[in-house]
């Protein structure tokens, strides 16, 4: 069978962003998919990896077929790396996936000779099609989702339709401990429920990609994956990363009520849209271990609002928030700002709004074009932009104002003020009206030791362990309470208890390593 490798990289100057080294979830679904059908594939993680064992890699493994996950940010990068196994490699077939990819396919085959073809999308049906293909020396026309060469021009098959089965799909990390050179750990952190967006922000690519009507993974399916990454990986805090995570609020519902009626006891965070959340969901979702719901506000303008193509207002974002808040669960945002059409008086509104809002976290971006997005569209059918601005430009993300980052500083720093900060009063009446919940008793440990009141913390923590002795957050942060506190003997007994109930928690098995050998 032909020999496959799936690799990511990302810029140089990128390496301190945790975030762009990982692997994209589609290429680690593509190898899983790949693994458990019996295709030889090996996953690589080549952010930060040197020239030389690139070069070791493809010597040692030779493979017939390399795929590149390409996105905007590191769309050079991987050029280059595409040119290197050329250059070491030239019988290789060197294939593009991923957002970028997708929507400057023909630019790409048109400008880079060391691109053989494009997978537009998903491909867990297109690339083992096409493995096949390859191995029975048949054309590749045939197979629907490619952009490809036929002589000197650039061709599509026909469109392939999106999976519609995701229960079928295997686990992304299912097989990540193969991974070469990546952190299994922190890879499994995170995981989706979903594809597809119900929005249409004309910044964002995704309805594009994935479609405007959402896919769903069943509830029992996404569950199950948590108790995996739990078991496997010794995780206790996730982060799904669906579009919208609560686009479907009764799957919401049910995928709540089955980690309660399995006792998967984790902390876990989800992104969603202001219009999709209401207060019956929240709850069960801060039960459920919910610890952080992070909203796409972008502005408090409604004129940006309108501009952005968000179908929100002020007033449901300030709801929004509130139900939030009144659910217990932590709230961070996402803002935009250097927008060309902003004026003074929008970043005043946003001001105000953030004032409102208060929340724990917010993130400020700089507004940026991406293929894809309707906002690049019409850009270039105005004639405002080019159409191959990204060979073009060498920036990792090409701004929409050249003064985005200062105006990103600017509003970071007049928002400061305004960021929640929770007391020890507030938590306590919330699990009066709520309550109680593992997430609320840890987040009133938290304020309580951050406001020097160790022992009440303790207490705080202590609930958890009391009312729930199978959940490994009690233990844990009791655990690290006594190592503070310089009790190392009941410090050992609680990482202990964790790793009882968690036997693959790195933190816990390191934490008692360390005491043990003082």
């Amino acid at each position: 069978m032909i020999q496959t490798l799936l690799a990511y990289t990302s810029e140089p100057e990128r390496q301190s962003d945790g975030f762009e080294q990982l692997l994209p979830i589609g290429l680690c679904s593509l190898h899983a998919v790949l693994r458990s059908r019996g295709y030889p594939v090996t996953l690589a993680n080549l952010s930060g990896v040197s020239l030389h064992e690139i070069r070791q890699l493809l010597l040692s493994r030779q493979p017939r077929v390399i795929g590149l996950s390409q996105w905007t940010h590191n769309r050079h990068v991987t050029l280059a790396l595409a040119r290197l196994i050329k250059q070491q490699l030239p019988e290789s077939l060197v294939i593009l996936g991923g957002g970028h990819a997708t929507h400057q396919a023909e630019l790409t085959l048109q400008h880079h000779p060391e691109v053989d073809l494009v997978v537009t999308g998903e491909a867990e049906e297109t690339l083992p099609e096409l493995l096949d293909a390859l191995a029975n020396q048949t054309h590749l026309n045939s197979i629907p989702g490619l952009v490809l060469r036929q002589g000197r021009e650039v061709q599509q098959t026909a469109p392939r339709t999106p999976v519609q089965q995701l229960d079928l799909l295997p686990f992304p990390a299912q097989y990540l401990d193969e991974m070469l050179y990546g952190d299994p750990q922190l890879q499994a952190e995170f995981l989706a429920g979903s594809r597809g967006c119900p929005a249409a922000c004309r910044f964002c690519a995704s309805p594009v990609f994935w479609g405007r009507r959402v896919r769903f993974r069943s509830a029992t399916s996404i569950a199950d994956e948590m108790r995996f990454l739990r078991d496997t990986f010794g995780l206790i805090y996730l982060s799904l990363r669906d579009d919208t995570f609560t686009a479907d609020r009764q799957r919401t519902r049910a995928l709540c009520q089955e980690l309660l009626h399995q006792k998967i006891k984790l902390f876990w965070n989800c992104q969603s849209r202001v219009e999709a959340i209401d207060a019956e969901t929240l709850q069960l979702m801060r039960q459920a271990g919910c610890e952080c719901v992070q909203l796409g506000v972008e502005s408090g303008s409604p004129r940006m609002l309108q501009l952005l193509g968000k179908n929100s207002t002020p007033d449901q974002i300030i709801r929004a928030a509130t139900l939030v808040r009144q659910a217990g669960i932590q709230l961070s945002i996402y803002l935009i700002t250097g927008i060309p059409e902003e004026e003074e008086a929008d970043r005043q509104l946003t001001l105000k709004l953030v004032q409102q809002m208060r929340p724990d976290d917010l993130q400020v971006a700089p507004l940026a074009y991406y293929p894809g997005t309707e906002l690049f569209k019409q850009a270039v059918q105005t004639g405002n932009l080019r159409a191959d601005l990204f060979e073009t430009s060498r920036s990792k993300a090409v701004l929409a104002l050249p003064d985005g980052p200062r105006l990103v500083d600017q509003l970071l720093s007049r928002t400061a003020r305004y960021r929640h900060c929770a007391t020890p009063a507030a938590l306590q009446q919330l699990i009066s009206q709520n309550g109680y919940s593992a997430v609320t008793a840890m987040q009133l440990g938290d304020t309580l030791m951050a406001a020097g009141d160790s022992s009440a913390a303790a207490t705080a923590y202590g609930i958890i362990a009391d009312r729930e002795p199978d959940h490994p957050w009690g233990w844990f942060l009791l655990g690290e309470w006594y190592e503070q506190q310089g009790d190392p003997e009941y410090a050992v007994d609680c990482y202990s208890r964790v790793l009882e109930l968690v036997p693959r928690h790195l933190p816990s098995g390191s934490a008692l390593q360390r005491l043990l050998q003082r």
